[in-house]
């Protein structure tokens, strides 16, 4: 029998936000977690990262809202002319004002990958109910000695590194083809191969051979700013890198314009030799949940250790909960 409950809910602006609430069968807490998009996948996640983030925490206590942004799966689009992450950021406090009046929730963990990072930093920023975030390859600032190191350091781990083959869409689409004899992918090999030739531009959408383009939001000292805020006002911020990015980290050089920062003494900073952008792998994804549940369990509660906690379930509103959620037919 699972020791989580999970309930379909809808909220937000004529209930048009749409996820799933994962609860502790036993126990009862202020604190919960959202868990964001990634791009334009929907709550599950990629390989359903979300799904196992959410039931692992809330095995663990704590409440976990996995959900969609407006636009995104079942969540309908916004009526505003919001800029996407200015949206973004109003669908994840409608998230908390439902948990806040369902359930008594006050304080919220965040945790995104890749744009679902920039967006818990957004939120983080504009929200003091956020106690914790976890980005995982959110933004990076690079010297240029790293990206030159990076680009040399990669190429020589390819052959023996098989997150970092995973890493690129190109090697994927060409086993595909050359293994499975998949069209789509050979098709999409043909495309990449057509853009190397002479006066020709290589299609960004088609993902660069051993390179990627970066474009942060914001410069440096700005991100460096942001972030000593959030631990100024006790956020709990944990930096987590694949080795999508680069095959070895030296000296935090994911962040390595930022060198010398105090930032670094006061903020958790991680990187994964063994676990691509979305943990692609059960084993990287073993591994990414351990570390998310660790995180999550201080963040929470100031230990790792399990809580003992009072009561049933996030508050004592789950049928209205479900009421809400109407007859909505779901796959988790």
């Amino acid at each position: 029998m699972n020791d989580y409950s999970e309930t379909p809910v809808l909220f937000g602006p004529d209930e048009g936000l749409f996820g799933m609430l994962s609860q502790p069968q036993a126990g009862r807490t202020d604190v919960a977690c959202l868990v964001l998009n990634t791009g334009v996948n929907h709550r599950i996640g990629p390989h359903r990262i979300n799904v196992k983030t959410a039931r692992r925490l809330a095995s663990a206590g704590i409440p976990t809202l996995r959900f969609d942004l407006s636009g995104i799966g079942d969540s309908v689009a916004a009526q505003s002319r919001n800029a996407f992450r200015a949206q973004a950021v109003e669908d994840m406090k409608a998230a908390m004002d439902f948990l806040g009046e369902r359930y008594g929730v006050r304080r919220f963990l965040v945790f995104g990958i890749c744009s679902g990072a920039e967006n818990a930093m957004a939120v983080a920023l504009a929200d003091p109910r956020i106690t914790g975030m976890l980005a995982f390859d959110g933004e990076m600032y690079l010297t240029r000695g790293v990206r030159l190191e990076r680009k040399l350091r990669r190429l020589a781990a390819f052959p023996f590194n098989a997150a970092v083959r995973a890493s690129y869409l190109w090697w994927r689409d060409l086993t595909d083809w050359l293994g499975a004899g998949d069209a789509a992918a050979r098709e999409r090999t043909m495309a990449r191969v057509a853009a190397l030739l002479p006066n020709r531009t290589p299609a960004v959408e088609q993902g660069s051979i051993f390179g990627s383009a970066e474009a942060p939001v914001v410069d440096a000292a700005e991100h460096e700013r942001r972030l000593l805020s959030l631990v100024d006002r006790g956020v709990d911020v944990s930096l987590m890198y694949s080795v999508t990015y680069n095959s070895t980290d030296r000296n935090h050089g994911m962040l390595s314009q930022l060198r010398g920062s105090r930032l670094f003494e006061r903020v958790k900073y991680r990187f994964w030799p063994d676990i691509d952008h979305t943990a692609t792998t059960r084993v990287m994804q073993a591994k990414l949940l351990d570390a998310v549940e660790e995180w999550a369990r201080i963040a929470a509660f100031g230990t790792s250790a399990r809580q003992p906690l009072p009561g049933a379930g996030v508050g004592t509103n789950a049928a209205a909960a479900r009421q809400a959620a109407g007859q909505a037919s779901v796959a988790a």
